[in-house]
């Protein structure tokens, strides 16, 4: 690097400054890069959840596991079609370290549900949401679109989520990754 003018320069020109402050940034962003949001308060929102049978889950047993949370509706057709996909992820990940859990946005709660559960063979807990969480007062926020999927990580922090059908293969990929992370 020499000093042109009162600034330094860079050999090379423009493309050289500009590989730098790539660099630069790069360097600062892992540095400083935030985690993702604790998925706690998400939990805890699932913990108050019943399901189809009126049982509520041990959540604890999802602790140092991944977890995908997918919000359907029995009378989606999109989530018609994905859970079969979401019970055959919980089968061959299952013992890698993978939960899966459903949330019911019907109204008509445990009736519909109950049903949408046995039709699809579903061996994963069907959680019915409350008015809380359909009007969106809760960590989820308002789901707009169903499906929704998210996934949390063995060490708590929510590590991505799909708006609608995710892309196939795409989910396989998302969780062989937070498979691979430590706790």
């Amino acid at each position: 690097m020499r000093r042109v003018s009162g600034r330094f320069a860079f050999p090379g020109g423009c493309p050289a400054r500009l590989t730098v402050a790539l660099v630069v940034l790069c360097a600062a962003g892992c540095a400083s890069a935030p985690a993702g949001p604790r998925a706690d308060s998400y939990i805890s929102v699932l913990a108050r959840l019943p399901d189809v049978e009126g049982h509520y889950v041990d959540v604890s047993a999802w602790q140092g596991r991944v977890l995908v949370v997918q919000f359907l509706a029995s009378w989606c057709f999109p989530c018609f079609a994905t859970a079969p996909r979401l019970q055959d992820l919980a089968q061959r990940y299952g013992k890698r370290g993978l939960s899966v859990v459903a949330v019911g946005m019907d109204l008509e709660g445990a009736q519909v549900l109950g049903p949408f559960q046995e039709q699809l063979g579903l061996g994963f807990p069907v959680l019915v949401s409350d008015s809380a969480l359909r009007e969106g007062r809760s960590a989820f926020g308002h789901v707009t679109t169903l499906p929704t999927t998210v996934i949390v990580g063995r060490n708590g922090t929510v590590l991505s989520a799909f708006k609608g059908v995710p892309e196939q293969g795409s989910l396989e990929t998302f969780i062989e990754n937070a498979l691979a992370m430590k706790p």
